[in-house]
């Protein structure tokens, strides 16, 4: 059975710091377990950069992030792609694959963007206090890594497959991540839904962490 890459959830750093890790051998994803009883291989998060460093030789990168409640690094190995533009001091909306080593949970960046509008730190915390309250009111093993993609607009995912395709296909080159939901209006679960399967089934794959390119 492929393995799919889980949607990226939104989440406050200290939710990622304060979890338990929870390691998985072989393809199968590692993830953090929240207090809320959340699974997350995947993160989404929104913060200022209070940290950076570039290695000389341009082999690593990392910054730090800090959204208010806990930092976290994020760092890539072999690349200082995509972390070397960014500068202390700046707001950014980034999405990850979350590690640990040695103890510390840090995240891999797929999408890092700049936050240009000052109320997006506003309309953040305000959808994590809104997820905060449906969890509390589910079951915890029902907040697992498939919450979310188990039904929403189904009779639309067809034309919305066709959608995204053709989005994916417009750069023969591949097509980032966070371009495809600004281009496809469509609620985020749903395009990583379709996004999960179109990799699984070969239709697609990434060259590139965060890179989405036809076959």
């Amino acid at each position: 059975m492929p393995v799919q890459r889980m949607t990226a959830r939104k989440a406050r750093i200290s939710e990622l710091m304060n979890g338990k890790w929870v390691k998985r051998e072989g393809m199968e994803p590692s993830f953090v377990v929240t207090d809320s009883g959340e699974k997350i291989s995947r993160a989404r998060i929104l913060g200022t950069v209070v940290g950076s460093f570039v290695a000389e030789d341009g082999n690593f990168a990392s910054i730090t992030l800090d959204d208010g409640t806990d930092t976290i690094r994020a760092k890539t190995f072999k690349t200082a792609k995509p972390l070397d533009g960014f500068r202390v001091g700046e707001i950014v909306d980034l999405i990850g694959k979350v590690r640990e080593y040695n103890g510390e949970v840090y995240i891999i960046p797929e999408v890092i963007n700049r936050v240009q509008d000052p109320n997006m730190e506003l309309l953040r915390r305000l959808e994590l206090v809104r997820k905060a309250r449906e969890l509390k009111g589910k079951p915890r093993e029902a907040s697992g890594e498939d919450e979310g993609d188990s039904g929403e607009g189904k009779e639309d995912d067809s034309e919305l497959r066709k959608e995204i395709l053709a989005v994916i296909g417009s750069d023969p080159e591949g097509i980032e991540y966070g371009l495809i939901l600004e281009r496809v209006k469509a609620p985020e679960t749903r395009i990583e839904s379709i996004i999960n399967e179109i990799l699984a089934e070969g239709i697609c794959y990434e060259p590139t962490p965060g890179r989405v390119k036809k076959i």
